[in-house]
């Protein structure tokens, strides 16, 4: 009789192990400008179109966040089976930082719950990342033979400029020479003048504001101008109301001084007062909401704006971006999502995605499809937005032009 109980207790442990739920964890990082779209496209991943949890490390997150994680079941996909769930961990530090990271398996601090309002954190490895930019160009290029290299949409960006009062509001325009110079810049600004053509301007400094080295923004901005050499970094002191040298690093950033998110340079450009005579490069997305009107502090580049017919001031009722897609607005990249390759992938001993679930992922991720396409796919993601005329990146499908290198001639 005792035997009988205790070959049953071994049988239903055994039972029971047999059908314990896994769980498989995806750690992303790279761009902070595409990180609304990254967050959306996870979504998309789990069952029903949403995860059953997540967490911005004080409640449920949004897709502005650059840090969150979520979790849930994805079997409608593939990506898990039974009660098995895929936890997708974010940190968005920068395109550059996060090629960096990937390549060199920098361990990274995420949030290790998707329970809402959770501190906690675990070091890990990155599976993946987005970059607004090819890797060639950055500090830390990723070698063909162990990384693919994906684009999984254009990626638009504006140079816009601060709601202070003064000359800065009168500067609606800067072509790729401008840009070059003020890139080169000593002392990080350019006297007004040269920007708007009035000679009375002369005395008023326009600055710059940059992001960091992380920021593959920042290299799409010096790429688009042909710049070679430094740059001069400068940051907006609150204190004194002027532009000071930048000197030091701020938050994560790892390769020089410089805001280290969109995020950062949306502040800045949203301070309103005087001695803030500055203009700057944003994505999109980050663009979009400076003021109460939708892009009003975008300028032209080229005498061009990424969307058809933008009126200054009067918020669009729809994203046409007919000049980037036939090549009559330059300042975009591709957006590319970069993952090891299985002998690469073999060497991140912290991983337990496994390499044919994380490849099945990234391809997920990465499809070119329309409305019947994956949910979780990029494409499908920016397929739906652009029916509700809320786009903010471009379907690969949709462009007429291509260019080969960040900043490189556009093609038909």
């Amino acid at each position: 009789m005792k035997k009988t109980v205790l070959f049953s207790l071994i049988g239903g442990m055994f039972g029971a192990a047999s059908v314990m739920a896994a769980n498989y964890d995806l750690y992303l990082t790279g761009s902070t400008a595409f990180r609304a779209q990254a967050f959306t496209a996870c979504q998309g991943l789990y069952d029903g179109g949403a995860p059953s949890s997540a967490n911005n490390g004080t409640g449920a997150p949004a897709s502005s966040d650059s840090k969150w994680t979520m979790t849930g079941t994805a079997a409608n996909l593939g990506i898990t089976s039974g009660s098995d769930t895929l936890t997708i961990h974010a940190l968005w530090t920068g395109s550059v930082q996060g090629l960096s990271a990937l390549k060199n398996k920098d361990l990274l601090a995420y949030l290790a719950s998707a329970t809402p309002g959770n501190t906690t954190q675990v070091t890990n490895t990155a599976s993946a990342c987005f970059s607004d930019v090819f890797s060639s160009p950055t500090l830390d290029p990723l070698p063909s033979s162990s990384f693919f290299e994906q684009p999984v949409a254009v990626q638009p960006f504006v140079f816009v400029k601060t709601l202070a009062p003064g000359g800065v509001q009168n500067v609606t325009n800067i072509n790729w020479q401008q840009l070059n110079t003020i890139l080169g810049s000593s002392g990080g600004s350019v006297p007004l003048s040269f920007l708007t053509g009035k000679p009375n301007d002369y005395t008023t400094n326009i600055y710059m504001v940059h992001r960091t080295l992380d920021s593959g923004t920042r290299v799409t901005t010096v790429q688009e101008a042909h710049k070679v050499g430094t740059i001069h970094v400068v940051y907006y002191d609150p204190a004194t109301d002027t532009y000071i040298t930048a000197t030091t690093n701020r938050g994560p950033a790892q390769f020089g001084p410089g805001y280290v998110g969109g995020g950062d340079v949306k502040a800045v450009m949203q301070t309103n007062t005087i001695g803030n005579q500055a203009i700057a490069y944003l994505s999109f997305s980050d663009a979009k909401t400076i003021s109460g009107v939708n892009w009003s502090q975008m300028m032209r580049y080229n005498g061009e704006y990424p969307i058809l017919n933008y009126v200054p001031g009067v918020a669009p009722t729809t994203n046409d971006f007919t000049p980037i897609c036939t090549g009559k607005y330059s300042f975009w990249a591709f957006e590319c999502l970069d993952w090891p390759q299985s002998s690469q992938y073999s060497t991140y001993t912290d991983q337990n995605i496994g390499y044919t679930r994380l490849n099945n992922v990234m391809n997920i991720l990465s499809a070119t499809d329309t409305a019947t396409g994956p949910t979780g796919s990029i494409d499908h993601q920016i397929y739906a937005s652009e029916a509700a005329g809320t786009a903010i990146a471009i379907r690969l499908n949709d462009m007429l032009v291509s260019r080969s290198a960040v900043g490189g001639i556009i093609s038909p």
